[in-house]
């Protein structure tokens, strides 16, 4: 139990540092984001702001792709030859 707890805490952590500009690469602002996402804007201004979440660990992971980042909430790499 204390690993999944600790994968949060990554997970939170990775968010706070990728989800906005995740997030401007879509080209979304933060409602319309949250709303797609099924989340309210103050939940996913929270996640991108650093602030504690409630949110599980499997909610998160979907916020995580649900952006284009990785399964950990790490932008993916570039394919090759896009470096």
């Amino acid at each position: 139990m204390a690993e999944v707890g600790a994968q949060r805490q990554i997970m939170l952590h990775n968010l706070a540092t990728h989800a906005a500009r995740a997030r401007d690469r879509l080209r979304l602002s933060l409602p319309d984001a949250a709303r797609l996402a099924e989340l309210t804007p103050e939940v996913l201004a929270d996640i991108e702001n650093g602030r504690n979440s409630t949110l599980s660990l499997a909610a998160l992971t979907h916020l995580a792709l649900f952006l284009g980042l990785t399964e950990s909430g790490v932008p993916r790499p570039l394919p090759p030859g896009r470096e």
